[in-house]
């Protein structure tokens, strides 16, 4: 290759080397000048809306309530209530009052008293008599001793009636006794029945004279040669007397 071929190819070179640089010059001037255009725009856009507010709605100074005085509530009259006598008060009570249904039903009154009679609970005899005032011997026990009932004798299985009307007030198991019955038969008179089984009654029935109570039971290990008997008691106000005072003529 002569020298002036070699001249001319490198004029080629630079020729292209420049055209590219200012290709790439141009490249890059334009995307700045795109980027510049856009953020440009975004802050023409953008509004402080905290910056509006201040300059748009002047802040507007508070106006102060004049105090009042507070005003004293009026109190309501008052009125004087009447004062209430004792009978008005009964009275108001009674109004009130609602009855009672138990008791109206249950009210039903008993009434006995020394000139009163007992019918005879069993048909047999009485084997130890009533005596708080000197002392029978009891066999079974044998001993000597004041005697508050009198003992009557019965056949097991037979009926014990009701010698007076009444409630039953009670039923309980005694050692001496066995099972037995309290009926309250008025004015503080009660009828003990003792040496029961089977019994046919219960606590608080209302019963009449002659009602059967229960039956007669194998004696106790108290009575065993007095034999199978009723046990028979009479209390007034809590204090026992004569059963026989009161047990009608056979």
């Amino acid at each position: 290759m002569n020298r002036k071929s070699k001249n001319k190819l490198d004029t080629q070179k630079i020729i292209s080397i420049v055209a590219s640089l200012a290709i790439v010059v141009a490249l890059v001037a334009g995307i700045v000048s795109i980027i510049k255009s856009s953020s440009s725009g975004k802050n023409k856009n953008y509004i402080d809306l905290n910056v509006a507010q201040e300059t748009t709605t002047p802040k507007e100074k508070p106006t102060e309530k004049p105090t009042e005085k507070p005003t004293k509530k009026p109190e309501p009259p008052t009125t004087e209530v009447p004062a209430t006598t004792p009978a008005q008060k009964e009275s108001e009570m009674a109004a009130v009052t609602v009855p009672d249904e138990t008791i109206a039903v249950n009210s039903q009154v008993y009434s006995f008293s020394e000139q009163s009679s007992l019918l005879w609970p069993v048909e047999g005899s009485v084997i130890l008599g009533y005596n708080m005032d000197k002392t029978i011997y009891f066999p079974t026990l044998d001993i000597y001793r004041c005697n508050p009932a009198v003992v009557i004798s019965a056949q097991v299985g037979e009926a014990v009636l009701s010698g007076a009307p009444g409630v039953v007030e009670e039923i309980y198991t005694d050692n001496e006794i066995g099972t037995v019955v309290k009926v309250s038969v008025g004015n503080g008179y009660e009828v003990i029945y003792g040496q029961l089984s089977n019994l046919q009654v219960g606590v608080s029935d209302h019963i009449e004279a002659g009602t059967v109570i229960g039956y007669i039971a194998e004696p106790t290990k108290y009575f065993t040669k007095e034999g199978t008997n009723l046990y028979l008691k009479l209390l007034k106000e809590g204090n026992s007397v004569d059963p026989m005072l009161y047990l009608i003529e056979k």
